[in-house]
C-alpha cells in the first residue's frame, strides 16, 4: 500500500464518504466493505479508535465471511515472494540469506497442503523468510478454527500497519 499523504484524525473525520472508502478501502485486502462498515463510527477519537473499529467489524463477521476475506489475500508463497527484491533486501538488512532451493521446495509443498486444508492462502506478516518453513510447518496442522483465528490475527496486524501508514 502506497500512501502519498498522511491524514490527521480530524482530516479522516471530515472526509466525504466516497473519499474515506477510497483511502481506507484496501486496509483489509481488496475489501472496501470494511471501510464502508466503519463510516458510522465517525468521529474517531484517535488512530486507535479507527483500528479498533475495523477490528470490531472483522470480529462480527461469520466464519465463512472471514474465509472469503482471507481468500482475497495474495498467495505470496506461490507468486514468488521468496525471490522478490523487497524480501531479499529485508533479508539482507536483517542479516539473513535467501532461503535455499530445498527449503523453497519444502515451503511450497507445505503451502499446497495449507491451501488444500484451509481453502485460503497462508497469511503472515513476517518478512523473515529464513524462518518461513518453521512458521508454515507450525500452522499447517492447526484445526480449521485455530487457523481462522491465527489468520485473523495476521490480518489485524496488517490492518494496524496499514492504518498507521495512512493516519498520523
Amino acid at each position: 500500500m502506497f500512501v502519498t499523504h498522511h491524514f490527521s484524525v480530524d482530516e479522516v473525520n471530515n472526509l466525504i464518504s466516497e473519499s474515506f472508502v477510497r483511502i481506507f478501502g484496501n486496509v483489509v485486502e481488496h475489501f472496501p466493505a470494511a471501510a464502508i462498515g466503519i463510516l458510522k463510527c465517525r468521529p474517531f477519537e484517535d488512530i486507535n479508535h479507527i483500528v479498533q473499529a475495523i477490528y470490531d467489524f472483522l470480529d462480527c463477521l461469520k466464519p465463512h465471511e472471514k474465509e472469503k476475506i482471507f481468500q482475497l489475500y495474495p498467495d505470496l508463497l506461490e507468486c514468488g515472494v521468496c525471490n522478490s527484491p523487497f524480501i531479499m533486501e529485508k533479508e539482507h538488512q536483517n542479516g539473513y540469506g535467501r532461503i535455499d532451493l530445498e527449503e523453497k521446495r519444502r515451503v511450497q509443498e507445505l503451502n499446497v497442503r495449507y491451501k488444500d486444508k484451509f481453502g485460503f492462502p497462508f497469511i503472515t506478516t513476517k518478512t523473515d523468510m529464513s524462518n518461513l518453513y518453521t512458521e508454515i510447518l507450525s500452522r499447517v496442522d492447526n484445526s480449521k478454527e485455530e487457523e481462522l483465528q491465527r489468520a485473523m490475527r495476521e490480518v489485524k496486524a496488517m490492518v494496524y500497519n496499514r492504518v498507521h501508514e495512512i493516519v498520523h
